[in-house]
């Protein structure tokens, strides 16, 4: 008995040993990995000073947003300014415990180390709001135990350092929600068009379930597992009792609202937009992206979106007035005999197949789906053309079109100067599987068969005493093309390098009343190869012409006979002044009908030179630059003094003589806006590949280019006065009383002589055949 007595006592000794000295050993180990992971954790404090990526985002001059670029949309809510149904979505989602735990949930990593034995690797879950806090704010998103440790030892720190709410704070407002969307409050604007505190409870559920897949459990792209996922929180919530049932009931059975709502820009700038891009990746690098700096350009909010509508509107009148093109057949993309069905039949396919994972429409639905929808047009696949006309959409809608005389405009384009005959029906004018644009009109339910221009435009618009634009829009659609025409193209000028070879001849003792014959010519001109007959836009010759009446009915040959009695080289030199590059000038007679090529943005300059009496003027888009804080990085400076380039005086009688134009000219239809302070300049080219009209007066000149990006005759009925001018009134005509009128006084140095109209020469007559002329002084008659 003594013995076994001695043997317990020894058993007992032993294990009291063992056991302190395990337990010495675990506690070394803890502090040892304490020791260890904290010089290996960052400086949990850090996180108030880690800077949240804030995109690139660009403004009017008058503060309204244009567009956005950088991979995060994100911005910062506070505690308060969260609803609490949504806080109580998110704890339900993700960490019920949240305001009571000190940073872990021990039964989470629980469950995570049974997950990790059955699987034998590490996988997400498990983690605390914290601990996905200390993840994203401090530590790699790699998924590893070495990680997982690092999170728990930070969340820690974290409880320490932080509240729990400044802790919820930084969690959503930098929490991952799929479709560029970081954080709350971008998610909201994203998925719902709105802020967070205008959601409902189905919609807040919606949102707080998303980050646990929010690539793969999201709205807009498996609405099925989304509504599950949704209504499992909202399950959470009533078992915690955040909810009533009857708040229950009602949100799982709300249905599923969520649509892209994109960037909600409130300017439509998009070539421009583009140009600043390039220009502060170019300046600032890729930071530019994320580093939260807004550019306030010089842009016009009204004047840009009546720009863009000017422009839209002319092209679509202009394309419709050449027909209906045939239009693109996918047939081959339809299921095998689809055609062959009744057209009952054929609605009754689509609508059996429309929860079907393989989808037999899948390849044309794709297709639809890649091309550019805009709030007013989409495309459609024609599935019937028998009496209505029905099309498929990219998500399998059906849509029903009735025939009227609404269509008329549909006569078949053979050619820029040929149409068809007038179609009756659908059935005369598209085939089945063909592809087609609707259009949707002021009411949801008015639909009409349209088209996209294949036609092309630019609008340029500018101050010209101080060069800042104010709209610029460099096509029809930049989402079907982003080649920006305001400043990449150079078309051929036509007619509207007129005024600068006119001004060239002023300065050179020529006047308005020098006499020009209008007469027929051939030129055998070496440079031009081949012999040259010019002939007038009329057809007509008008025998001797003052170079007033010359310039403003735009008559060729006066201006080929004036450049040849000027001097080619001369001409070329003085169209330096205005900004053209002499070596791309060409150095022939053919340059008095425009073979001169410029961007529509240093034409719109270049007659700056006009507007402003004669000095240069440097055209510029960005006002300034601030960064996260608001600090200013850059600003334009105060305008310098210009520099006088041309005659003062030269540039009174070109605008005074485009003036006249504007009233009786090829520019006549200017009068129509009841201002006689507009000038302005038609040119059309040989074949009318190019056609223009620039008008401008002492505080606006506008540019708009209307033509085909590849070589292409708009019609031999079609002139800048029928294309581009209209598009210059629709823009001036819903601006015009945000334009100051001008009544510009003669320069010093000008004198007025009353002339014979015939003659050009000095008159003391009073009747009908005589006028006051502007001459130089040293040159009066």
């Amino acid at each position: 008995m003594r013995f076994m007595k001695i043997s317990t006592n020894f058993l007992n000794n032993y294990l009291i040993r063992l056991f302190l000295l395990f337990m010495s050993l675990f506690l070394m180990a803890i502090v040892s990995l304490n020791l260890y992971m904290d010089s290996k954790l960052p400086d949990e404090k850090k996180i108030r000073g880690i800077e949240l990526q804030i995109p690139l985002k660009i403004f009017t001059a008058d503060k309204k947003l244009i567009g956005e670029f950088g991979e995060k949309r994100r911005t910062a809510l506070k505690f308060e300014a969260i609803p609490s149904y949504y806080v109580n979505a998110v704890l339900a989602a993700e960490d019920d415990d949240f305001f009571n735990h000190s940073g872990v949930s021990y039964l989470g990593l629980v469950r995570s180390l049974y997950r990790l034995a059955i699987s034998g690797r590490v996988q997400g879950g498990g983690s605390t709001i914290t601990m996905q806090v200390a993840g994203n704010y401090l530590t790699s998103r790699d998924i590893n135990i070495f990680r997982k440790i690092k999170d728990i030892f930070l969340a820690y720190r974290l409880e320490k350092t932080y509240s729990k709410e400044e802790i919820f704070e930084f969690y959503v407002n930098r929490i991952f929600f799929g479709n560029r969307a970081y954080g709350i409050a971008a998610a909201s604007e994203v998925y719902y068009g709105t802020s967070i505190k205008e959601l409902n409870l189905a919609q807040w559920a919606m949102i707080a379930s998303l980050p646990k897949a929010p690539s793969s459990i999201n709205p807009l792209v498996n609405p099925k597992r989304a509504l599950a996922r949704r209504n499992w929180v909202l399950g959470r919530m009533l078992e915690l009792g955040s909810i009533y049932p009857e708040q229950y009931d009602l949100a799982v059975k709300a249905p599923l609202t969520a649509i892209y709502h994109g960037l909600v820009s409130e300017v439509t700038a998009p070539y421009l937009a583009e140009s600043i891009r390039r220009s502060m990746i170019q300046e600032y690098g890729l930071d530019a992206y994320k580093e939260g700096y807004e550019v306030f350009t010089t842009l016009n909010s009204k004047k840009q979106n009546t720009a863009n509508e000017a422009v839209k509107r002319g092209l679509e009148i202009y394309d419709k007035r050449h027909g209906f093109r045939d239009p693109e057949n996918y047939l081959d993309l339809f299921p095998e005999d689809f055609f062959l069905l009744s057209k009952d039949e054929r609605l009754n396919f689509i609508e059996l197949n429309q929860d079907e994972e393989l989808d037999p429409f899948e390849e044309a639905l794709k297709m639809l789906d890649g091309l550019n929808n805009t709030q007013t047009r989409f495309p459609v696949l024609v599935v019937d053309i028998e009496e209505d006309l029905k099309v498929m959409s990219f998500d399998k809608t059906v849509y029903i079109l009735k025939w009227s005389e609404d269509l008329n405009w549909t006569r078949p384009y053979i050619n820029e100067n040929r149409r068809g005959s007038r179609p009756k029906a659908f059935a005369d004018l598209l085939e089945n599987a063909d592809l087609v644009w609707i259009q949707r009109g002021l009411s949801k339910d008015s639909l009409t068969l349209t088209q996209v221009p294949e036609v092309q435009a630019a609008l340029v618009s500018l101050d010209p005493q101080s060069g800042a634009i104010e709209a610029w829009v460099g096509g029809y659609d930049f989402f079907l093309s982003q080649f920006d025409r305001v400043s990449q193209s150079s078309p051929l000028l036509g007619s509207n390098f007129k005024p600068f070879l006119y001004a060239a001849a002023f300065a050179d003792n020529f006047t308005a009343s020098s006499l020009i014959n209008d007469a027929p010519i051939v030129f055998e001109d070496i440079a031009l190869e081949d012999k040259w007959r010019p002939k007038n836009a009329s057809g007509k010759f008008y025998g001797p012409t003052r170079l007033r009446e010359g310039l403003l009915q735009s008559r060729n040959l006066v201006s080929i006979r004036l450049l040849r009695e000027l001097g080619v080289e001369k001409a070329r030199t003085y169209a330096e002044k205005f900004g053209f590059d002499k070596s791309r000038l060409p150095a022939d007679l053919s340059l008095a009908l425009g073979t001169a090529s410029l961007s529509p943005l240093k034409n719109a300059t270049a007659f700056g030179v006009f507007a402003n009496g004669g000095k240069n003027i440097d055209s510029y888009f960005i006002n300034k630059i601030v960064d996260r804080s608001g600090k200013i990085i850059f600003e334009k400076k105060e305008i310098q003094e210009s520099i006088q380039v041309i005659d003062e005086r030269v540039a009174f009688i070109i605008k005074d003589i485009l003036q006249e134009a504007g009233r009786r000219g090829t520019a006549s239809k200017i009068s129509e806006l009841s201002r006689n302070d507009f000038s302005g300049k038609t040119g059309t080219t040989n074949e009318a590949e190019s056609t223009w009209f620039t008008g401008f007066n002492d505080s606006l000149v506008t540019t708009v280019w209307v033509g085909f990006d590849k070589s292409q005759s708009l019609g031999n009925r079609e002139y800048g006065s029928s294309i581009a001018l209209p598009i210059w009134m629709d823009f001036i005509g819903n601006n015009l009383e945000d334009i100051p009128l001008n009544n510009s006084s003669p320069p010093e140095g000008i004198v007025v002589v009353k002339i014979d109209k015939t003659s050009g020469k000095r008159s003391s007559d009073s009747s009908n055949n005589s006028m006051f002329e502007y001459y130089l002084e040293e040159n009066s008659p």
